[in-house]
Parts: structure tokens; sequence; C-alpha cells
């Protein structure tokens, strides 16, 4: 936002100053002094944007919000029906929207028990239940591979007697309800507290480098009352969708074809560009740029640019590329580490490790030397969700650092040892591989080397396991990113290592020439959204681990097959209309993701994804 630190300064100090000659100044004060109560009941001034805090924005009003094209694209996309399907119906509110939403607010402080050190401030919301810890304590925030949240993650310090709170980690959600308007799991968000008597202000700073061209400012008032208003629970779970509807339908709007885009114009009698041009709606110089635009450009507002190149993904690299194998505990003893090109996941006990994928393989011995410190028993299986060279490249070490005990002197064993471990003579220095028969196959006619070969395979349905004290399954996903995917399950933990069938960094990698197809792709996402149970409203539960990216769980794998259907839409319609393979890549039908997931170079680009599921589309045309 232009000239923005003198703004928010501006807004600080404005709004903290305390009223000339009837209250004194508040000197500034530490965590463990605060200058400022804000605990108790608050109510928010309803006067202020009803419609938005109540029954939702108009479609296409988007005038005051310095939407980007990828943020402008995605909201008139939107179907609000989108919400009756039914992992999207309990959804909680996304911190910035939550100070906003209609109900009343409970505000409380956590202190240390013997020393009365103020540790956080909770701040609780009747609607969808939020519960906002602020850590006062000073702890840093996580780092990116860490899971996100609806309220993300909050530290905060008083400055004067403002209360001014850092959040991170939050989920893809809505900066508005009702229409679309969206906001990124990469947002930011800074916010301002203040009190004066009985009324409470709080300012929130919105940056979405994925959405927004500059930050969006918006401040929330409220009343304090005497007493408890009651009705603090939001009781929601997800129940039956429309029926009939199949489990790939996705309600959305193609590009263009938006019905109710000049409804909210043509209402108000407002130009059609008023509420379309981003930035500019938010400051005087709007009037004058209307005066430039004719109808032919302000239609084109509703379309991707055409003749530009692909905008490219504007999210922090949440992978760590340091050198070194950073270990995140998931839950019940199994860990996914991160460092080595590709997630890994390690469930530990009084077996051997049970090693999920191995990585790129250029850090072999650090992933080892992890896994040590971990367990005290060798790695005893390794399971590889694909052949890909991310998810294998480290088989062939840690393979030959493991072994599985429960081979020798096996009934089996007397035959010949080859015969039951398939490609290596001594099952105690070498670990059991496991994967689908496909892996095993494509893997030995690119020439692997056998000790980096899963001998133990499966051909249908799943492969299972009991081991250190958990049930864990192989479940094939035919024709999804490749023809040999699995999806493993640790169904006592509740966690799914998901491989490149999903993935918070980039578009899917569907490899049509090894057997992908995007259709494939988008029944293993709703595989394990069929097996995802979150914790309430819409997160925790099911953590899900994706092939690259931040550990997750149900809504983020909703919100990818949301776009992977969405852009399988988009292209199936274009083929339908007789459109060539350069025509659909000219269309820029992946325009309000591409700042999200977009790539213009690299080992996968948009054109690539792109090109892949016009293949994959065209292939399953019926008659081909």
């Amino acid at each position: 936002m232009r000239n923005a630190p003198a703004l928010l300064v501006a807004i600080v100090v404005a709004l903290a100053a305390p009223l000339i000659g009837q209250v004194p100044q508040i000197p500034p004060a530490s965590a463990q002094s605060p200058a400022v109560d804000l605990s108790g009941y608050w109510a928010p001034a309803l006067h202020e944007d009803l419609m938005e805090r109540g029954a939702g924005s108009e479609i296409a009003d988007f005038g005051g919000f310095p939407l980007n094209e990828a943020g402008r694209l995605w909201a008139l996309s939107y179907d609000p029906s989108r919400v009756t399907l039914r992992h999207h119906q309990c959804e909680a509110y996304l911190a910035p929207y939550q100070m906003r939403a209609l109900g009343n607010f409970r505000i409380w402080e956590e202190r240390e028990s013997h020393t009365q050190r103020l540790l956080a401030i909770h701040v609780w919301a009747q609607t969808t239940e939020g519960h906002r810890i602020i850590w006062m304590d000073g702890r840093p925030h996580p780092p990116a591979w860490a899971p996100h949240t609806f309220r993300g993650f909050s530290t905060g310090q008083f400055v004067g007697n403002a209360l001014v709170v850092s959040t991170t980690h939050m989920k893809n959600g809505a900066l508005r309800r009702g229409n679309g308007v969206p906001q990124s799991d990469q947002a930011t968000l800074t916010e301002y507290f203040v009190r004066h008597s009985d009324h409470l202000t709080n300012v929130t700073v919105v940056t979405d480098p994925v959405f927004l061209s500059e930050p969006i400012v918006r401040s929330n008032d409220y009343y304090r009352q005497p007493v408890d208003p009651g009705a603090w629970l939001y009781a929601c779970d997800d129940g039956e969708q429309i029926l009939d509807r199949p489990a790939d339908a996705v309600p959305h709007y193609l590009f263009g074809q938006q019905p109710y885009a000049r409804e909210f114009s043509g209402r108000y009698k407002l130009p059609l560009a008023a509420s379309l041009l981003g930035g500019v709606t938010m400051y005087p110089e709007l009037s004058a740029r209307l005066r430039t635009v004719n109808d032919a450009e302000a239609n084109e507002l509703l379309s991707p640019a055409r003749g530009r190149p692909s905008e490219t993904s504007k999210a922090t690299d949440s992978e760590p590329r340091d050198g070194n194998i950073h270990i995140w505990p998931i839950r019940d003893n199994v860990y996914m580490l991160l460092g080595d090109g590709g997630n890994i996941v390690v469930q530990t006990g009084d077996q051997g490790a049970f090693v999920v994928d191995t990585g790129a393989g250029k850090l072999s011995e650090e992933v080892i030397a992890a896994i040590r410190t971990l367990s005290a028993n060798p790695i005893q299986f390794i399971a590889n969700t694909s052949f890909r060279r991310e998810h294998t490249g480290g088989n062939a070490a840690l393979g030959s650092a493991g072994q599985d005990p429960s081979l020798p002197g096996s009934f089996f064993l007397l035959a010949a040892p080859r015969g039951v471990t398939g490609f290596f003579d001594n099952p105690l220095t070498h670990a059991t591989m496991m994967a689908h028969a496909n892996v095993q196959v494509r893997m030995q006619a690119a020439g692997t080397p056998a000790g980096a070969v899963p001998a133990d395979t499966y051909l249908e349905d799943r492969r299972r396991k009991f081991h250190n004290g958990d049930a864990i399954e192989l479940f094939y996903q035919p024709a999804a990113v490749t023809d040999g995917d699995s999806l493993v399950f640790f169904r006592r933990a509740d966690v799914i290592v998901a491989g490149d069938i999903f993935s918070t960094t980039q578009y899917p990698v569907i490899d049509v020439k090894s057997g992908g197809s995007v259709q494939g792709e988008i029944n293993a996402l709703n595989e394990i959204l069929n097996r995802t149970v979150y914790r309430h409203q819409g997160e925790g539960g099911t953590y899900v681990v994706p092939g690259h990216g931040y550990l997750s769980d149900e809504h983020e794998v909703l919100e990818y097959r949301d776009m992977v259907v969405i852009v399988r839409d988009r292209v199936k319609a274009m083929i339908d209309a007789g459109a060539t393979l350069a025509q659909v890549k000219a269309a820029r039908v992946t325009a309000d993701y591409d700042t999200q997931y977009g790539a213009n170079t690299g080992p996968w680009t948009t054109e690539m994804f792109v090109e892949a599921v016009f293949n994959s589309l065209k292939a399953s045309t019926p008659g081909r």
C-alpha cells in the first residue's frame, strides 16, 4: 500500500492516543506488565458493514479491496453453493474475518501459576467457536512447514496502550465471506487492539502476495457487555450433500461466465469497472480512472488478460534447503522429515522404523542419522508412494542401513533368501521395501540398481501391515500422478502420506506417459477426503503429509481437489468447443491459481500441467 508505514503509524497513534484532558498517558508496557486489560465480553457494532457481517457481501462487490488479477478471477469463479459440499460445510473463519464476523467475543488472560507472568491472551468468538491464542511469552513463530490453522499462529506485545499482534500460518479461506474474495495460506496479519473505557477497536492489516497487490486495512469496533451473553458454542457436523451430485463436482463459474457479475453495478448505478479495478478502488484516483475505462475494457476484467505470460508462485518456500534434515513430530511416534527434496515419514516403536519415501538421495546419510535420533532400532520397512526420483532416491542407502529381523528363520526362507527378499540375499543387512507392482516395473525398466527397487509388491486394492502397534495400509490409486501411486495410512496415528498426489507448493505432476491422468488424480484426492476426519470446524484431526510442502489436514486437500476439478472443467469446456492445445494454453485457464502454484521454469511448469490435463482428457474422450 502506498505510504503504508506512515499510514499505519498514523492509525496506531490516532487509536492509541488517550482522550486529551480526560485520560492520562499510559507508559509503554512489557508483556509481563500489560498496559491495558482487554478481558471481558465484547459485542461488535453491527451497523459497520452489516451485510458483510450478516448475510454476506454481494456478488462482484470487490470495491475497496486491492485484488490482483488472480484474486479477482478467483472471486468471480466462486459459486456460493460450494459450501454445500460436505467438506466445506463446517469451515471456520480466518482470523481477519473472524474479528469482523457476527457474534460476541470473550477475551481472557492466561498466566503462569507461580509467577503470574502473562503467557497468553485468549480470544473466543461465538461464530464458529473461533478460539485464538495470542502468545505473549516471546516464543518464535513456527517454521514454514508447520501446519496451518484458520486462526493461524499469533504473538503479541504491548506498544503504549495498544496490543500489537502478528499472525502467520493461516489456511486458505475467505477475506470476505459470501462473494468469494479470497485469502491465501501465504497471508500474514498485523493487528492493533486499543481500548478506551468500554469501547474496543481492532485494526487488521492483511498482506497477501498471492491474491492482493497491496495490504488491506480494516477496522472493527466492539462495546463491552456487563454480563455473560452466553451461547458460546457453535455445533457443526457436516451432513449430506446434494443428492446424486458426482463426487468430482465442484460448483464454480467458468471465466467470463459469472451470471451475476453485473448485478451489483446495475443495482447501484455504478460502472462495471468500479469494483473490479483492484487497488485503485481504495483511493480518490478511482473517479479519474473510471473516466478512462470503456465497457469493452471493463468486460475484459471478467476473464484472464490475454497475451501475457502466466504468473508464478508468490508463496514462501516451505521446504528447507539448508543442507540439513529437519524433523517435525506429527503424532504417536510418527514424524515428518524435510530437507532432501521430498517429504519423508518415519514411524518408530519397539520394532524397527517404518519409513515412507526416502527423499531424493542427496542427503541420505543425514536422513539415516536423523532416523537414528528417533529410534534405536534399524529401519525395517520402506514404503514408496511412487517411483518418482524425489521419493525413491534414497532407497538404496536407507535400505542398506536397515534390516528385517522378521525374515531369518522363516519357513519360507528355507527355500532361498532371494525368493523371499526379491533382490538381496541377507535380510539382516537390508530393509524390506514395498510398493505397488508398477513402481517395481518402472524402476527396473529404468535400470535402477536392484538394491533400490521395492521387492514386496501388491497389484490391487491394498497392502496392509501391523507394525509398531499401528495398522498401516497402502491403498492403490490407479492412474493418478502415475500408474503406481499409493496412499499410506497410519490408522491409529491417523496420518495419511499422500506422496505427489497432493502438494502445497505446485500443481500435481501428472505424468501421462507413465499412466497418470487428471481424472485419476481427482479420484485419488477424493479418496484422501473419504478417509479424513476433522477435529473441529473443518480443521485438525487427520493429518495429511504432502509430497512437497507443509504438514496439512483435510482442508488443504479439499482446496487442492477443488482447484484440480475447476481446471479440468475449464479445459474440458474448451475441448468440447473444439479448442486446440495452443488455444487452451493461451486462455490461461489456471490464472487464479498461478500465484499460489505456478512456475514458468524448472522440472514442472504451469504449461506442462495444462498440457497434461489436456492430453489426459483427450485420451479419455469416447471413441479414442
